[in-house]
C-alpha cells in the first residue's frame, strides 16, 4: 500500500462562498463528498490541513478548537479524520513541499479553491474546487493523485 496525503483547504471546499458570512461553517454535503473522494480508492489517506483552520488542530483532542472538534465529528460520520497539519511557513507551497520532504508520502492531492495560493507552483497535484458550490459530487472522480517526484524525495 502507498502512503497518500490530501492537503486540504477548508473555506470554499468544505463550505460554500455564501456560508463564509458565518465563521467556521461547514456544509454537510461538501464534507460527505470530500470524504467520498478521500475514501474513493479504498486505501488509507492522510488528511493534512493547509487551511487557516490548521491553527486550531492538535494531535490531542482536548487541545483542539471547537471548529476542529466539529469538523472531526462530521468527518468521522464518513470514515475520515485529520491526520496532521502543515507548518506555518507563510506560503502554502512551501508548507506542502516541507511536509512532503519530511514525511513518507508517495502520492498526494491538494484540494483548494484559491489558485492565488499556488502561483507558479510547479509541483502539480492541485485540484481547484468552485467556491460557489464547495466540494461537489462531480469533484469526487475528478481529483487525481500526483506521485511525489524523486527530486522532492531526494531532499529527505
Amino acid at each position: 500500500m502507498y502512503e497518500r496525503a490530501i492537503f486540504l483547504d477548508i473555506d470554499g471546499v468544505l463550505n460554500t462562498k455564501e456560508s463564509w458570512k458565518t465563521p467556521f461553517s461547514l456544509n454537510d454535503e461538501c464534507v460527505k463528498n470530500f470524504c467520498a473522494f478521500a475514501n474513493r480508492d479504498g486505501a488509507g489517506t492522510e488528511i493534512i490541513l493547509v487551511s487557516s483552520w490548521k491553527t486550531g488542530w492538535s494531535p490531542l483532542e482536548e487541545n483542539q478548537t471547537p471548529q476542529i472538534v466539529d469538523l472531526n465529528k462530521k468527518f468521522s460520520k464518513h470514515g475520515c479524520s485529520i491526520f496532521g497539519r502543515t507548518k506555518d511557513l507563510g506560503n502554502r507551497q512551501k508548507e506542502i513541499i516541507d511536509y512532503l520532504q519530511n514525511h513518507s508520502v508517495d502520492y498526494f492531492a491538494i484540494v483548494d479553491d484559491d489558485e492565488s495560493e499556488y502561483k507558479d507552483f510547479a509541483l502539480g497535484g492541485l485540484y481547484l474546487v468552485n467556491a460557489e458550490t464547495g466540494f461537489a459530487a462531480s469533484d469526487i472522480k475528478r481529483v487525481k493523485w500526483k506521485k511525489v517526484s524523486a527530486k522532492i524525495k531526494a531532499r529527505l
